[in-house]
């Protein structure tokens, strides 16, 4: 058995058994990098922190629908916020995420290709 952040895998005779609480987090967390819009928050936050309204020129949707997609980032521990006034900035917790979400799409889309 492995034990690692909540993880539990159990190794059987005839497959391994993940807890399901560990599934339905990993589940949650590609979902919430699986819209293409927040994967352009991510990108443009790459250097360094920014309000909505910084980010919402890059942006064909709605400065309500900007703030959800950050919440949703900031609500799964991707975006670190902090409030100035009226105004809420967001930055990445972690600029590493970008390069490991790079190598891992590099790594599946060589392999559709080869």
């Amino acid at each position: 058995m492995y034990v690692g952040e909540s993880l539990e895998i159990y190794e059987y005779e005839h497959g391994v058994h993940v807890s399901d609480e560990y599934l339905a987090r990993r589940s949650k967390l590609f979902k919430a990098l699986g819209d293409p819009n927040r994967l352009k928050l991510l990108y443009l936050l790459l250097d360094g922190e920014k309000c909505v309204s910084e980010l919402l020129p890059f942006f064909d949707i709605l400065q309500p629908t900007v703030s959800i997609h950050l919440l949703q980032l900031h609500d799964m521990g991707i975006l670190n916020a902090r409030r100035d006034g009226r105004k809420r900035y967001y930055s990445l917790v972690d600029e590493t995420i970008l390069a490991f979400i790079d190598c891992f799409c590099e790594k599946i889309m060589s392999k559709e290709i080869g």
